[in-house]
């Protein structure tokens, strides 16, 4: 972010508040931010703040309290949907400082695979079909030969013991419960750390980067604004949820860390991998929920 958009930033904040008749205690009563931040916003003061993620977010929150567009103040552009953004693991971020998406023109393997599927089912029919062949052809020849032996049939029975089979069946039975509850182990949370300055609840866990995880949020009421970026700041979600919506993002393997930031809290739940996450800004309206996968 500029020096020259950063000094536009705090006077247009500075200017709707008192347009509004606030005062900065208003605003910190409003947004949670402590009010030497929102001093160091209006007079550009950013080395006061923690880094770039929060004065982006403080902005936002400020915004917002003076009735004002986050994204008109920042310049920047939601995506129209989640679901028509570009490939996000192309995304970059511009000299302005505004993270992009790239454009993949590049098939995907779902629509490859959309188009072998008439080849593939012929392919499967013709098996089915040479199968059936195979199967009348063979039978109706042993009939015919037991007919003509004069009905001579021998019958053998089983050489192995039924006591053999149950244990068998019994260690099949076991290997398939234990490899079903092994699937179905869902991902350990542990106990996690709350900054409340910055607004933000932490949890740290070992070893869950080198796996994908499914992040669900959930609107309610009146909805809620997320924005979900990984470590690398590239954005996988900002957008409104409607209320009785939910958004669901795929964190790719590999990711060492993961944000979920929300404005008007209470409007919103949030699950990872199934496990609901609790959220300790319930009562604020802006809070972030920190991921570190690899601690």
């Amino acid at each position: 972010m500029s020096e020259t958009l950063t000094n536009q930033i705090g006077e247009q904040l500075k200017a709707a508040r008192q347009a509004k008749n606030l005062s900065l205690d208003d605003i910190q009563d409003i947004t949670k931010i402590q009010r030497r931040y929102l001093v160091a916003i209006e007079e550009n003061n950013l080395s006061v703040l923690p880094g770039d993620f929060y004065v982006r977010a403080f902005i936002r929150q400020y915004a917002l309290a003076v009735g004002l567009h986050p994204d008109e103040v920042l310049g920047e552009k939601p995506p129209v949907s989640i679901s028509r953004s570009s490939d996000l693991s192309r995304a970059h971020q511009d000299d302005d400082g505004i993270m992009r998406a790239g454009i993949d023109h590049t098939m995907t393997a779902r629509s490859r695979l959309s188009n072998f599927m008439p080849t593939i089912w012929i392919g499967l029919l013709i098996i089915i079909a040479l199968a059936v062949i195979w199967f009348v052809l063979t039978h109706v020849g042993t009939g015919t030969s037991q007919n003509s032996d004069g009905g001579n049939v021998s019958v053998s029975s089983s050489a192995v013991p039924k006591s053999s089979s149950s244990n068998t069946s019994s260690k099949k039975s076991s290997s398939s419960t234990s490899a079903s509850s092994s699937s179905a182990k869902k991902l350990d949370l542990g106990s996690p750390e709350t900054n409340a300055s910055l607004q933000t609840t932490i949890f740290n866990l070992s070893d869950e980067n080198a796996k994908k995880h499914t992040v669900v949020i959930k609107a309610q009421s009146t909805g809620t604004t997320v924005k979900v970026s990984d470590g690398n700041n590239a954005i996988l979600l900002n957008e409104t949820v409607s209320a009785g919506t939910d958004k669901t993002v795929e964190i790719p393997s590999g990711t060492n860390s993961f944000n979920v930031q929300f404005t008007n809290v209470s409007n919103a739940t949030l699950t990872v991998d199934g496990e609901s996450v609790p959220v300790d800004g319930a009562t604020t309206a802006f809070w972030n929920v920190l991921f570190n996968l690899n601690k």
